[in-house]
């Protein structure tokens, strides 16, 4: 197999994955029994950023659970076979491709798959590994399980990740935040007093799991996973549903939304570090639940993974919109600070005063969540927060370089966000930070440099 074809094969299943991150030393083990109520979160919040974690026996269930895929930008760029700086790039190519030749990669749907080499005789949720994460969540928790449904006008699939809680053994209680495709295919349904069919695909590799969660790309995005492998990843037929799975998930969950029925949901530990409170939200009833025949439960911590999966996307999208429209853009970055969705650095190289300013607003357009973007110069490394703050400090003039946009659409999740009477959407004000120097640059502005050696070269000990 070339290498090539490892890359591909690795993006697209968690095996082989977890096997790469074995042979690179990336991965831990823990081989004492765990509790997936509290116990397994708290030792993953302990290794969060490091090397990814396997926990091979958790009480009360036959499978193992696997966390930390996306917490480690370094370890994710392994996976893609590139450095972290260029995922976005890889990312922002394949959306690329897509949008301009969507019929050139499509996925089969085939029978049968590792998917659903065992179909389970009964509905149990209990029965699989699913944590209960931080102390005050209101049970245990999918979140990081892409689901699947079909636009009901044309047929088309949409994916996409949504936080669901086990209520009872076959029935799941779930958030959608306002703007998803989701909700407006169940709106359609509901209006109709059908349920909506949908999948729900748990352990799926990095393209698939991170072409879910690329915003405002519409139906049929799971084809953006195909053009980052250069070819189909295949969709496998349910058993219960009129929609398709991944053929290479590790468990496959077939569910109906109930039309018009809402019940208790929350509260759960969000990207924003604090909990998203408890309400009536939408009602899923499980109808089958297909498998691998060894299948490993993928789950994640609501910290750095989604900072960096929705940050790798957005950095994707956001440089593709801006540089179209400011050529100077050179990079994007959606730092862990600003929670992945919140806060952008953009690094632009001027060629005349206003480039910082048109990026910042560029970038506000591209992606709605922002609510803070700073904007820096080449020289200034835009993934060291301590350069950035150096740069914001020492060339940054709020008399001139301060932009504040009041009353913006703001992310729902974000505590600050004045939330609109029918709920479906939230403003806030945001801020835009030119701390790039003036143009042309002057002297004052000149960066102090020395030679560049190599250590390696030196006899150096105490």
């Amino acid at each position: 197999m070339s290498t090539a074809d490892e890359a591909a094969k690795r993006l697209v299943d968690l095996n082989a994955c977890i096997e790469l991150l074995d042979k690179t030393g990336d991965l831990v083990r823990v081989r004492t029994e765990v509790d997936p109520d509290y116990e397994l979160a708290g030792i993953a919040k302990k290794l969060e950023g490091g090397k990814c974690v396997l926990f091979e026996k958790v009480r009360g269930s036959e499978y193992p659970v696997f966390m930390g895929l996306l917490w480690n930008r370094d370890i994710v760029g392994r996976i893609f076979g590139a450095p972290k700086e260029r995922v976005p790039f890889v990312i922002a190519d394949a959306i690329g491709s897509w949008k301009n030749n969507k019929e050139a990669i499509v996925s089969p749907i085939v029978e049968n798959g590792p998917a659903n080499e065992v179909i389970e005789p009964e509905i149990d949720l209990f029965k699989l590994p699913v944590p209960i994460h931080a102390l005050n969540d209101g049970g245990k928790y999918f979140d990081s399980s892409v689901v699947m449904v079909k636009n009901p006008q044309t047929g088309i699939p949409n994916i996409s990740i949504h936080r669901m809680m086990i209520s009872r053994k076959d029935r799941l209680t779930f958030l959608i935040d306002p703007g998803r495709h989701l909700g407006a295919y169940l709106d359609m349904t509901e209006a109709q007093g059908r349920p909506l069919e949908v999948t729900i695909n748990n352990g799926l590799g990095l393209a698939p799991w991170l072409a879910s969660v690329i915003a405002r790309q519409g139906d049929g995005k799971h084809g953006i996973a195909n053009h980052m492998l250069g070819g189909p990843i295949p969709l496998m037929k349910a058993q219960t549903v009129d929609v398709p799975a991944f053929a290479s998930a590790q468990f496959v969950i077939e569910a109906e939304i109930l039309p018009k029925v809402r019940e208790d949901e929350g509260p759960f530990a969000e990207v924003t570090g604090y909990y998203a409170g408890r309400d009536k939200r939408w009602v899923m009833r499980v109808k089958k639940i297909t498998r691998r025949r060894r299948p490993i439960f993928h789950s994640l911590l609501s910290g750095e993974e989604v900072w960096n999966a929705v940050g790798f996307t957005a950095e994707a999208k956001i440089f593709s919109d801006v540089k179209g429209k400011v050529p100077q853009l050179r990079a994007v970055y959606l730092s862990p600070g600003g929670c992945g969705f919140y806060g952008a650095v953009v690094q632009v190289e001027k060629d005349h005063d206003n480039a910082g300013k048109e990026a910042i607003l560029a970038a506000f357009e591209a992606f709605e969540p922002l609510q803070r973007v700073v904007a820096v110069d080449t020289d200034v490394n835009i993934f060291d927060p301590i350069d950035v703050d150096w740069a914001v400090t020492t060339r940054f003039n709020a008399d001139s370089g301060l932009i504040i946009l009041k009353n913006q659409p703001g992310h729902i999740l974000n505590p600050m966000v004045r939330i609109d009477p029918d709920g479906k959407g939230g403003t806030v004000t945001k801020t835009g930070i030119d701390a790039t120097a003036p143009y042309p640059r002057t002297s004052q502005f000149e960066r102090v440099k020395f030679k560049e050696v190599d250590l390696r070269d030196y006899k150096i000990g105490q």
